[in-house]
């Protein structure tokens, strides 16, 4: 999607600044409580303070990040999964089929910003178009696997039945190798300027 740029280029509003203003409010709201006794060692403890404080913004962004990837990724393998085990309704199955596709909006506040806040306002497009690069070249080809997989396992009367089961199944596994990978290898930390 072009609006992450379109609106970091007009507005200066990207989702990594606006979770960087959210965090830096809730930080200090926590630590307002602590006073200050007015001898010479407040300057020292200003400093340690306010790196505690961007260490402890930088954490709690990487944890919303892992949380919100996670039901991207989680709440669509879990739906995809319990769609492989052919629902006796068709409700059962649009539902399930609408929450897979629907939990998938939870990627905007973790993949989506996590490129953001990683590369910052000059990189953040490149680095979002090189990371989803990939998944759009394998969805590509995954559609012509998905149609020759189907094929051979029709039956003769041309029911796919277990077919679709082992295409749900295999993107749920995926979503689940996503998550898991986010979960361990991803912190909030900028590393391009």
């Amino acid at each position: 999607s072009v609006l992450p740029s379109v609106c970091g280029m007009v507005g200066g509003l990207t989702a990594g600044n606006a979770a960087d203003y959210i965090l830096s409010k809730y930080a200090t709201m926590s630590n307002d409580g602590e006073g200050s006794d007015g001898d010479e060692d407040q300057d020292d403890d200003d400093n340690n303070n306010e790196g505690a404080a961007a260490l402890t913004i930088i954490e709690k962004r990487t944890r919303v990040r892992k949380l919100f990837q996670s039901i991207a990724l989680l709440g669509p393998a879990t739906c995809l999964y319990l769609l492989s085990t052919n629902p006796e309704r068709a409700s059962t199955a649009q539902i399930l089929l609408g929450g897979a596709v629907g939990l998938q909006a939870f990627d905007a506040a973790g993949f989506g910003a996590a490129t953001q806040e990683k590369a910052g306002e000059r990189w953040a497009g490149l680095l979002y178009s090189l990371t989803s690069l990939p998944g759009v070249m394998v969805g590509s080809v995954s559609v012509s696997v998905t149609g020759r997989l189907l094929d051979q396992m029709a039956d003769a009367e041309g029911n796919y039945g277990s077919g679709w089961a082992l295409v749900f199944q295999s993107n749920a596994a995926i979503c689940v190798v996503g998550a898991l990978a986010f979960l361990f290898l991803y912190d909030s930390k900028k590393e391009f300027e």
